[in-house]
């Protein structure tokens, strides 16, 4: 794989290499705590595809090997579009063993609280199994909430991008009390540089997409509640670029702005964890990802992403 922009010092990270995006707090979006005025831009800003998201349900005929119905692509999408990251969680582990095999291509958050403040990332929540990533969310028997969250390593190495394709498989269970997001983060942890939600909703749930604005991120300039459900197979994509950022689910745009596109590095997190006070003790479940991709511009080029006048599918 290609490595992107410059080697970082994991140490100055909060956890294992990586700051915790969505650390505790009311907001979900500052880095140790933890509407309005932009909402006329939101109409302007978003196109919602017409079209019904169906639910790519799995089949009597799904394997470990394609446990979604659809296989990771192997090369980038073409258009400009270099792939430097890909992982099909072939590889399955023992339980709690996930960040001893998958060390040189996740990043994983453990010791501390999540979005809530009432959870806790453990790398014990994470195992992979037949051809996925299974997140599984439960109470402890002491009574403490799991979360899991992964950060993939492009070449083994820590770092964001300031453009990228990213694409992640995944479906969830029906499980009371938490919630996922995949998101842009940024690698310095900086609020204001921006933040990229999607899909992000409850656990089982319908999959939402928020932007929040670069500069003022209390505000969210994007924002779409799509009508794709988290609790079925979808492939959800967030194509960044210097004059346009688009959203895509199975292939199709379900938004677009040509506004509010974050400049700094960021990179890539998938977490999941508790949303809203403290979960049912009896509530467990599993977030479970297929596979992950991501491409960066190629050397020299300069990859658009999907208008509406050229949908991906």
């Amino acid at each position: 794989m290609t490595r992107v922009g410059p080697s970082l010092d994991p140490r100055a990270a909060a956890a294992n290499g990586a700051p915790a995006a969505h650390a505790t707090g009311r907001s979900r979006h500052r880095r140790a705590a933890s509407s309005g005025r932009r909402a006329a831009l939101v109409a302007a800003a978003v196109v919602v595809a017409a079209a019904v998201v169906a639910g790519a349900t799995t089949g009597r005929d799904v394997d470990a090997v394609d446990p979604s119905g659809a296989v990771m692509p192997t090369a980038d999408g073409g258009g400009g579009w270099q792939r430097v990251f890909a992982e099909d969680f072939a590889q399955p582990t023992a339980t709690g063993a996930f960040e001893r095999t998958y060390g040189d291509r996740f990043s994983v958050y453990h010791g501390f609280a999540d979005t809530a403040g009432t959870g806790r990332y453990q790398a014990s929540a994470l195992t992979a199994h037949d051809g996925v990533l299974d997140v599984h969310l439960r109470t402890t028997a002491g009574g403490t909430p799991l979360a899991g969250g992964v950060v993939p390593l492009v070449d083994g190495r820590w770092g964001g991008q300031t453009a990228g394709r990213y694409s992640i498989r995944m479906k969830s269970d029906r499980v009371d009390g938490y919630g996922v997001a995949v998101l842009l983060w940024s690698d310095e942890n900086v609020w204001a540089d921006g933040e990229v939600d999607f899909p992000e909703g409850a656990l089982g749930g319908t999959a939402g997409l928020n932007v929040h604005c670069v500069g003022d991120p209390e505000q969210k300039c994007v924002q779409n509640e799509t009508a794709a459900s988290l609790a079925d197979w979808h492939t959800y994509t967030i194509e960044w670029t210097r004059s346009r950022m688009s959203f895509l689910v199975d292939g199709a745009l379900v938004g677009t702005t040509t506004e509010f596109i974050p400049t700094a590095r960021m990179h890539l997190v998938v977490q999941a964890g508790s949303i809203a006070g403290v979960p049912p003790r009896s509530a467990a479940g599993s977030l479970l990802v297929d596979w992950v991709t991501i491409d960066v511009p190629a050397a020299g080029a300069d990859p658009q992403a999907t208008t509406p006048d050229h949908d991906g599918r």
